[in-house]
């Protein structure tokens, strides 16, 4: 039986997850970085997406940033080695965490850094009552498959459909 327990990083990179609440040019160009190796072909990223994203109280998003201990290293707290958005929606039965946009910074990959980002996801969606978290990932993400059945994720048999609207409601 797989172990259900969050891994701990086990490279020596140290890091933390710290929630966007503030939009800056700074932090638009950090999204749209990381959004291009994420999916690269994908519409353009909008102001007011972000703008949206971080004025609701269901939408998080985290930028996953160095952890140091000492002043010296402290300048590199600026530094962004991963993205992700955790959406929380309350339904009649229970809490919903939905975990999307999780990537980490192709400089930064084979860290262990993958994994420190989603126990704190973890953490944060059993904090606020979620008894489950849900991500999807494409059969052409091998990696990321692979990362989530070793992280103890499970294949969900449902069906996902998805209804394409106008072209008209790009970007929002």
């Amino acid at each position: 039986m797989m172990d259900k327990q969050p891994k701990e990083n086990p490279a020596r990179m140290h890091a933390k997850l710290v929630e966007v609440t503030e939009f800056s040019d700074e932090v638009m160009a950090h999204v749209q970085r990381l959004l291009a190796q994420y999916t690269p072909n994908r519409s353009p990223f909008l102001k007011y997406t972000l703008c949206t994203i971080l004025n609701s109280t269901s939408s998080h998003l985290f930028f996953l940033r160095p952890e140091h201990t000492n002043a010296q290293d402290q300048a590199e707290e600026k530094q962004v080695l991963g993205m992700v958005t955790v959406n929380i929606c309350q339904t009649c039965s229970s809490p919903r965490a939905w975990v999307d946009d999780f990537v980490v910074d192709e400089k930064y990959r084979r860290h262990g850094l993958a994994h420190t980002m989603m126990d704190q996801v973890l953490k944060f969606a059993h904090y606020l009552g979620a008894p489950s978290v849900m991500l999807t990932a494409s059969d052409l993400r091998v990696a990321g498959n692979q990362f989530c059945k070793t992280f103890g994720f499970e294949e969900y048999d449902t069906n996902v459909y998805i209804y394409r609207m106008p072209i008209g409601n790009k970007g929002i």
